[in-house]
């Protein structure tokens, strides 16, 4: 079977067929790591990619138009771990682009960081020679006016946001042996506005100034639905994901009755829309702790979670929501400690999962390069046997 023959049968709760075997990412700086310490190392990961940088764990997308070591968006893609490990390609994300197209500009430089605006209108300081989080100086929007201005600044030639011309996708994509997904960053009810506000513009606008944040989903919500149609009409796409990333290792940045107010009713919109083109899994993906919230999403459609942090107890999901769609879900913790017999808990932990079906299992995230190649290669090895006894 293909990569995208088992990721859909894994979504349609086959339990006869072979789970997949992929991992959603890693950071560039663990690829580095690991060369030194046994993976193969035929390409070297490109100087200019800093060791905090994703490298994900899929194909290159069939557009891409710079070289075949990167996405259409981009960004690195696994050459380096799948050959190694017999891994199949994760379901590979298809190019977007939320922003208003802005030209982006540099405003200052010097030897060690570099202050810039980008296409979204952030302004963003980050360090040139070393992976660091960057820190945003400046969001576009803080005021009902401001997000006037910006929504002007949008036109609706959707068609010059794609990679090719829309009546050249299906030519394109046909024959793909991989998932395609649809989604991520930024588009979701909480994260873009959060994205373009700042987290505490946004959650005193949430009791300030309610409609602003109102006007933003709306207006989001239809522009992403103009936008994605044109995809939607001319490639099958398999996976689409929301994101959110509103909870932290504590729970919810908002409650229950926020989100229900002023995230809910765009999400229920938004998966009524995706309903018409059959698309097999619309999943929320959150970061943190997701009790109170997962609830309102199954009410909203939503059929399943990415990338389920080892703060949730994935088991617990599985008996409360039998049928919802689950993918990640390992604790990478013990992965760090190197011990294998902490490794082999967790995976006797995450097994039985499989055997209902619905459930593709690989690290909660981006694999980070505090995780030694004899400690992943151990792990992913005794994942993928686990997989093929269940084949047996």
């Amino acid at each position: 079977m293909t990569s995208r023959e088992k990721f859909l049968a894994g979504m349609r709760f086959d339990t006869g067929a072979p789970v997949l075997k992929a991992e959603f990412g890693y950071w560039a700086g663990a690829i580095r790591r690991w060369q030194h310490e046994g993976l193969p190392a035929a390409r070297a990961v490109p100087a200019g990619v800093q060791d905090g940088d994703l490298v994900r764990g899929s194909a290159p997308f069939a557009a891409a138009d710079t070289t075949t070591t990167r996405t259409g968006s981009g960004e690195l893609v696994d050459l380096y771990v799948r050959p190694a490990l017999g891994l199949d390609s994760y379901p590979v994300k298809f190019p977007i682009d939320f922003s208003p197209r802005l030209p982006k500009r540099v405003l200052a430089e010097d030897e060690e960081q570099r202050t810039f605006t980008d296409a979204y209108g952030l302004t963003v300081r980050l360090l040139k020679h070393r992976a660091s989080t960057p820190q945003f100086l400046r969001y576009p929007i803080h005021s009902r006016a401001d997000l006037e201005a910006y929504i002007e600044r949008y036109d609706r030639n959707y068609a010059a946001r794609l990679p090719v011309p829309p009546e050249r996708l299906g030519e394109l994509l046909r024959g793909r042996e991989y998932g395609l997904r649809l989604g991520g960053g930024p588009f979701g009810f909480t994260f873009f506005a959060r994205s373009l506000m700042g987290e505490e513009r946004y959650l005193t606008a949430l009791y300030d100034e309610p409609a602003l944040i109102h006007r933003f989903n709306e207006f989001f919500l239809n522009f992403a639905m103009e936008y994605w149609s044109l995809i939607l009409a001319h490639a099958d796409i398999d996976w689409v994901i929301i994101l959110e990333d509103i909870a932290y290792r504590g729970g919810p940045m908002i409650s229950p009755a926020m989100f229900e107010t002023f995230a809910l009713p765009y999400t229920v919109r938004f998966v009524d829309f995706l309903r018409q083109y059959r698309v097999p899994a619309v999943m929320v993906d959150c970061d943190g702790r997701l009790d109170g919230l997962l609830a309102l999403w199954v009410k909203a459609g939503v059929t399943g979670l990415f990338p389920i942090e080892a703060v949730n107890d994935i088991l617990a999901i599985r008996e409360a929501y039998p049928r919802l769609q689950l993918v990640g879900g390992v604790d990478k913790r013990p992965l760090i400690t190197g011990r294998r017999e902490a490794i082999d808990a967790e995976l006797a932990r995450i097994a039985p999962l499989m055997e209902r079906g619905g459930f593709i299992p690989h690290i909660d995230h981006a694999v980070p390069e505090d995780i030694s190649w004899d400690s992943f290669r151990y792990y992913r090895e005794r994942l993928n046997e686990i997989i093929d006894r269940r084949k047996a």
